[in-house]
């Protein structure tokens, strides 16, 4: 299971740069890194698929939101947490999510306490997503 893991890592890590220093997650970055996860997905199937599909799901639940709040969320963000939920399944994806959203949470609180950042500044949400797949890379191979 670690190479899904790693792999997803590394993607999350890649995007990381284009959301830091682009602002913008290219569309083939995004459809190469779907991709990618099909191959890993088939070769270590020891994830329920049932599993994957709820977590694809949830990566589709995160468009809406985005859709909704007029891209509070961000549609490389939905897209990612949907190529995760794929690779990874729910379970693993709640994980990774709420490693992600814990820390951005401080991240936050720091900016608007320390800086005196608005509440509606934007932070870009692949460094987090990428801490938490590290996290629960870790936490996994440690495990």
């Amino acid at each position: 299971m670690g190479i899904m893991y790693w792999y997803l890592v590394g993607v999350t890590g890649v995007g990381t740069y284009f959301d830091l220093r682009e602002k913008n997650i290219p569309v083939v970055f995004l459809l190469l890194s779907a991709i990618g996860v099909i191959p890993l997905a088939v070769w270590k199937a020891n994830i329920p698929i049932l599993s994957r599909a709820f977590g694809l799901a949830v990566g589709l639940f995160f468009f809406g939101v985005g859709y909704i709040t007029k891209e509070a969320i961000g549609k490389a963000d939905a897209a990612l947490i949907t190529i995760i939920g794929a690779g990874i399944g729910f379970s693993d994806l709640c994980a990774v999510l709420l490693l992600s959203f814990g820390v951005l949470v401080l991240v936050a609180l720091v900016l608007i306490t320390v800086k005196h950042t608005g509440r509606k500044a934007r932070i870009p949400f692949y460094p987090f997503m990428a801490a938490g797949e590290l996290a629960l890379a870790v936490l996994v191979k440690m495990g």
